[in-house]
Protein backbone atom coordinates (compact mmCIF):
# COMPACT_ATOMS: atom_id res chain seq x y z
CA UNK A 1 0.00 0.00 0.00
CA UNK A 2 2.75 2.53 0.20
CA UNK A 3 3.62 1.76 -3.04
CA UNK A 4 0.52 2.63 -3.96
CA UNK A 5 0.73 6.12 -2.33
CA UNK A 6 4.53 6.82 -3.19
CA UNK A 7 2.98 6.34 -6.96
CA UNK A 8 0.90 8.98 -6.75
CA UNK A 9 2.48 11.45 -5.21
CA UNK A 10 5.34 10.63 -7.95
CA UNK A 11 2.66 11.85 -10.31
CA UNK A 12 2.59 15.12 -8.56
CA UNK A 13 6.37 15.41 -9.05
CA UNK A 14 5.83 15.05 -12.70
CA UNK A 15 3.88 17.93 -12.75
CA UNK A 16 5.42 20.59 -11.17
CA UNK A 17 6.40 22.67 -13.94
CA UNK A 18 3.24 23.11 -14.58
CA UNK A 19 2.19 23.74 -10.44
CA UNK A 20 5.18 26.32 -10.86
CA UNK A 21 3.85 28.10 -14.18
CA UNK A 22 0.19 28.03 -12.81
CA UNK A 23 1.49 30.05 -9.19
CA UNK A 24 3.49 32.54 -11.19
CA UNK A 25 0.56 32.93 -13.42
CA UNK A 26 -1.39 33.80 -10.04
CA UNK A 27 0.68 35.79 -8.72
CA UNK A 28 0.97 38.34 -11.26
CA UNK A 29 -2.80 38.49 -11.50
CA UNK A 30 -2.33 39.39 -7.54
CA UNK A 31 -0.15 41.84 -8.03
CA UNK A 32 -2.31 43.39 -10.71
CA UNK A 33 -5.07 43.17 -8.71
CA UNK A 34 -3.45 44.41 -5.55
CA UNK A 35 -5.27 41.17 -3.55
CA UNK A 36 -3.26 38.36 -3.21
CA UNK A 37 -5.63 35.68 -2.39
CA UNK A 38 -6.03 33.91 -5.86
CA UNK A 39 -1.46 33.41 -5.17
CA UNK A 40 -2.38 31.89 -1.62
CA UNK A 41 -4.84 29.64 -2.73
CA UNK A 42 -4.49 28.57 -6.54
CA UNK A 43 -1.75 25.95 -6.08
CA UNK A 44 -2.88 24.34 -3.10
CA UNK A 45 -6.23 23.41 -4.36
CA UNK A 46 -4.36 22.49 -7.96
CA UNK A 47 -2.16 19.92 -5.27
CA UNK A 48 -5.42 18.42 -4.47
CA UNK A 49 -7.32 17.78 -7.61
CA UNK A 50 -4.24 15.83 -8.48
CA UNK A 51 -6.11 13.23 -6.68
CA UNK A 52 -8.48 13.01 -9.70
CA UNK A 53 -5.85 13.30 -12.39
CA UNK A 54 -3.60 10.00 -10.77
CA UNK A 55 -7.39 8.26 -11.75
CA UNK A 56 -6.71 8.99 -15.49
CA UNK A 57 -3.24 8.35 -15.22
CA UNK A 58 -3.98 5.00 -14.04
CA UNK A 59 -6.53 4.22 -16.45
CA UNK A 60 -4.02 5.48 -19.77
CA UNK A 61 -1.62 2.95 -18.37
CA UNK A 62 -4.28 0.32 -17.26
CA UNK A 63 -2.72 0.32 -13.76
CA UNK A 64 -5.13 -1.83 -11.90
CA UNK A 65 -4.49 -4.79 -14.35
CA UNK A 66 -1.59 -5.39 -12.39
CA UNK A 67 -1.72 -3.96 -8.97
CA UNK A 68 -5.00 -6.62 -8.56
CA UNK A 69 -1.73 -9.16 -8.99
CA UNK A 70 -0.10 -8.03 -5.76
CA UNK A 71 -1.22 -9.73 -2.47
CA UNK A 72 -3.23 -6.57 -1.60
CA UNK A 73 -6.46 -6.40 -1.01
CA UNK A 74 -8.66 -3.74 -3.13
CA UNK A 75 -9.78 -2.49 0.44
CA UNK A 76 -6.27 -1.54 0.94
CA UNK A 77 -6.22 -0.48 -2.79
CA UNK A 78 -8.66 2.03 -2.26
CA UNK A 79 -6.96 3.22 1.38
CA UNK A 80 -4.02 4.05 -0.49
CA UNK A 81 -6.04 6.76 -2.30
CA UNK A 82 -7.41 8.21 0.41
CA UNK A 83 -4.22 8.16 2.87
CA UNK A 84 -2.24 9.96 -0.85
CA UNK A 85 -5.72 12.76 -0.69
CA UNK A 86 -4.92 13.25 3.45
CA UNK A 87 -1.22 13.54 2.89
CA UNK A 88 -2.08 16.02 0.13
CA UNK A 89 -4.62 17.98 1.74
CA UNK A 90 -1.56 18.31 5.11
CA UNK A 91 0.92 19.52 2.42
CA UNK A 92 -1.02 21.72 0.16
CA UNK A 93 -1.82 23.22 3.78
CA UNK A 94 1.13 23.71 4.70
CA UNK A 95 2.41 25.06 1.14
CA UNK A 96 -0.66 27.43 1.12
CA UNK A 97 0.58 29.30 5.09
CA UNK A 98 4.01 28.89 3.83
CA UNK A 99 2.98 31.31 0.81
CA UNK A 100 0.90 33.24 2.82
CA UNK A 101 3.68 34.25 5.07
CA UNK A 102 5.86 35.04 2.03
CA UNK A 103 3.93 36.90 0.56
CA UNK A 104 3.87 39.32 3.80
CA UNK A 105 7.53 39.27 4.56
CA UNK A 106 8.52 39.86 1.18
CA UNK A 107 5.92 42.17 -0.50
CA UNK A 108 4.47 43.57 2.27
CA UNK A 109 0.89 44.13 1.19
CA UNK A 110 -1.61 46.60 2.95
CA UNK A 111 -4.65 44.82 4.84
CA UNK A 112 -6.54 44.68 1.64
CA UNK A 113 -3.92 42.94 0.06
CA UNK A 114 -3.50 40.16 2.60
CA UNK A 115 -5.10 39.64 5.43
CA UNK A 116 -5.89 36.20 8.21
CA UNK A 117 -9.34 36.08 6.68
CA UNK A 118 -7.38 34.45 3.43
CA UNK A 119 -6.21 31.73 5.54
CA UNK A 120 -9.72 31.12 6.42
CA UNK A 121 -10.80 31.15 3.11
CA UNK A 122 -8.06 29.28 1.84
CA UNK A 123 -8.80 26.11 4.59
CA UNK A 124 -12.58 26.30 2.85
CA UNK A 125 -11.08 26.32 -0.98
CA UNK A 126 -9.34 23.49 0.50
CA UNK A 127 -12.07 21.38 2.06
CA UNK A 128 -14.77 22.32 -1.01
CA UNK A 129 -11.60 20.42 -3.15
CA UNK A 130 -11.78 17.83 -0.91
CA UNK A 131 -15.75 17.40 -0.92
CA UNK A 132 -15.08 17.53 -4.83
CA UNK A 133 -12.60 14.44 -4.71
CA UNK A 134 -15.29 12.67 -1.77
CA UNK A 135 -17.64 12.70 -4.69
CA UNK A 136 -15.82 11.79 -7.54
CA UNK A 137 -14.12 8.83 -6.27
CA UNK A 138 -16.72 6.34 -5.65
CA UNK A 139 -18.22 7.38 -8.96
CA UNK A 140 -15.09 7.03 -10.72
CA UNK A 141 -14.37 3.66 -9.02
CA UNK A 142 -18.01 2.50 -10.52
CA UNK A 143 -18.31 4.20 -13.83
CA UNK A 144 -14.75 4.83 -14.57
CA UNK A 145 -12.93 8.01 -15.62
CA UNK A 146 -15.09 9.09 -18.82
CA UNK A 147 -18.25 7.74 -17.94
CA UNK A 148 -17.89 9.15 -14.35
CA UNK A 149 -17.89 12.86 -15.78
CA UNK A 150 -21.08 12.37 -17.92
CA UNK A 151 -23.03 11.37 -14.75
CA UNK A 152 -21.46 14.27 -12.56
CA UNK A 153 -22.32 16.45 -15.87
CA UNK A 154 -25.88 15.11 -15.65
CA UNK A 155 -26.11 15.36 -12.02
CA UNK A 156 -25.17 19.28 -11.70
CA UNK A 157 -27.73 20.33 -14.55
CA UNK A 158 -30.35 18.20 -12.77
CA UNK A 159 -29.56 20.05 -9.59
CA UNK A 160 -29.16 23.45 -11.46
CA UNK A 161 -32.93 22.63 -12.99
CA UNK A 162 -34.52 21.70 -9.91
CA UNK A 163 -32.92 25.12 -8.56
CA UNK A 164 -34.06 27.09 -11.75
CA UNK A 165 -37.70 25.74 -11.61
CA UNK A 166 -38.04 26.43 -8.27
CA UNK A 167 -36.75 30.21 -8.18
CA UNK A 168 -39.52 30.56 -10.80
CA UNK A 169 -42.50 29.50 -8.68
CA UNK A 170 -40.88 30.40 -5.33
CA UNK A 171 -42.02 34.16 -4.58
CA UNK A 172 -38.59 35.17 -2.68
CA UNK A 173 -40.20 38.43 -2.28
CA UNK A 174 -41.54 37.24 0.72
CA UNK A 175 -38.75 35.72 2.45
CA UNK A 176 -36.96 37.70 4.68
CA UNK A 177 -32.96 36.83 4.70
CA UNK A 178 -30.91 38.59 6.52
CA UNK A 179 -27.40 38.77 4.21
CA UNK A 180 -25.17 40.13 7.11
CA UNK A 181 -26.01 37.37 9.63
CA UNK A 182 -25.38 34.67 7.38
CA UNK A 183 -22.51 36.15 6.08
CA UNK A 184 -20.78 36.78 9.37
CA UNK A 185 -22.29 33.27 10.24
CA UNK A 186 -19.78 31.77 7.42
CA UNK A 187 -16.94 33.62 8.04
CA UNK A 188 -17.24 33.00 11.85
CA UNK A 189 -17.88 29.08 11.52
CA UNK A 190 -17.52 28.15 8.00
CA UNK A 191 -14.46 26.75 8.73
CA UNK A 192 -15.44 24.49 11.26
CA UNK A 193 -19.04 23.11 9.77
CA UNK A 194 -17.05 22.47 6.48
CA UNK A 195 -14.19 20.52 8.03
CA UNK A 196 -17.00 18.34 9.79
CA UNK A 197 -18.99 17.98 6.62
CA UNK A 198 -16.51 17.27 4.46
CA UNK A 199 -15.24 14.63 7.15
CA UNK A 200 -18.40 12.71 6.99
CA UNK A 201 -18.30 13.19 3.16
CA UNK A 202 -15.07 11.01 2.70
CA UNK A 203 -15.97 8.55 5.42
CA UNK A 204 -18.96 7.40 3.48
CA UNK A 205 -17.07 8.00 0.09
CA UNK A 206 -14.57 5.67 1.68
CA UNK A 207 -16.90 2.82 1.69
CA UNK A 208 -18.85 3.82 -0.95
CA UNK A 209 -15.40 3.45 -3.33
CA UNK A 210 -14.76 -0.55 -1.56
CA UNK A 211 -18.45 -1.44 -2.10
CA UNK A 212 -18.41 -0.35 -5.75
CA UNK A 213 -14.61 -1.33 -6.54
CA UNK A 214 -14.69 -5.19 -5.06
CA UNK A 215 -17.52 -5.77 -7.26
CA UNK A 216 -15.66 -4.28 -10.65
CA UNK A 217 -14.28 -6.69 -12.55
CA UNK A 218 -10.89 -6.29 -14.88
Amino acid sequence: MKGLIIKDLLFIKSTWKFLIIMFIGSLLISVALGNYLLAICVLPVMLLSSGINTFQTDEFYNTDSYILSFPLSRKKIVLSKYIFTLIVLLVSTYIGLMLYFFIYLIIHPGFNGLNTDMIKQLLMLEFSAVFVNSVFYPVIYKFGCEKSRLVLLSIVMLLLGIVSIASVYINTQNVNLDFEFIVNTIQTYGVYVLGVFVSICLVISYFLSILFYKRKDY
